[in-house]
């Protein structure tokens, strides 16, 4: 068994999981703690049956429920020492380093160092026997890192934050604009097709879009923008109100 599921994407929380016979992990926790308990609840989980939290980085929605999470839960915490410095939880948290594979059960993962305008902020490639799925969101441009790790996936869930010629002309301070268009920013979907383009795809099954912008973007955008995959990758959405139910990655 290995599955993926979220609990839901976008600026306002995200928070991904992957399950296995042996393990879950879960992916940030940007929701408040009650909210990520009730949408646990929706998948038939509890805290409980977490066994190990990654954090991506310190913003605000990828690790509001964290300090909650420490205070009243027993699960293993992993981040980057410089998201941890940043959060004030490096005493309660295990660090690990871009380049690490952490291996728990029958787990491999890859810690990914993406370029984000955060202190040290890393996504993941979750390996099962011969089968892997890799999450990315919060990055502004591509690295060979991310192209060489990020290739040969079954599953890949990747932000498409924004549509750039929607963002431009948003009532978005300029500020604002350019942090989220620079790159440290967040993916545009043209930028999101280029990762598609150059990773290596023989074996890609599924692409499942995230963190997508509510006022900078639209799926109709989106799916003209990667047209050529859209179909032929069985490409689906996660919203940011509703949990993306257990999809079986194979």
């Amino acid at each position: 068994m290995f599955l993926f599921a979220s609990l839901g994407s976008g600026s306002e929380g995200n928070s991904f999981l992957i399950k296995t016979d042996k393990t879950i992990f879960m992916v940030d926790c940007g929701f408040n703690y009650k909210e990520t308990e009730n949408r646990l609840s929706e998948l038939g989980l509890t805290f409980s049956d977490i066994n190990h939290i990654l954090i991506t980085h310190e913003h605000e929605d990828h690790m509001r429920a964290i300090k909650m999470i420490i205070k009243k839960e027993k699960i293993q915490i992993s981040c980057s020492y410089g998201t941890a410095k940043k959060i004030g939880i490096v005493d309660e948290v295990n660090i690990i380093n871009p380049g690490d594979i952490v291996v728990d059960n029958d787990l491999q993962v890859e810690v990914v160092p993406v370029p984000h305008d955060a202190r040290e902020p890393c996504h993941y490639v979750f390996k099962k026997d011969t089968l892997k799925i890799g999450i990315i969101t919060d990055f502004g441009s591509l690295t060979p890192k991310i192209i060489e790790s990020y290739s040969n996936l079954n599953y890949l869930v990747v932000e498409a934050n924004h549509d750039a010629n929607l963002l431009m002309k948003s009532s978005y301070p300029t500020s604002l604009k350019n942090r989220i268009f620079g790159k440290l920013g967040h993916a545009n979907n043209d930028l999101t097709f280029d990762l598609i383009s150059q990773i290596k795809k023989d074996k890609l099954k599924k692409i499942i879009f995230c963190h997508l912008s509510k006022q900078n973007n639209q799926k109709e955008i989106i799916k003209h923008t990667v047209k050529e995959y859209f179909d032929k990758f069985q490409c689906e959405f996660i919203s940011q109100e509703n949990i993306f139910n257990w999809s079986e990655i194979k």
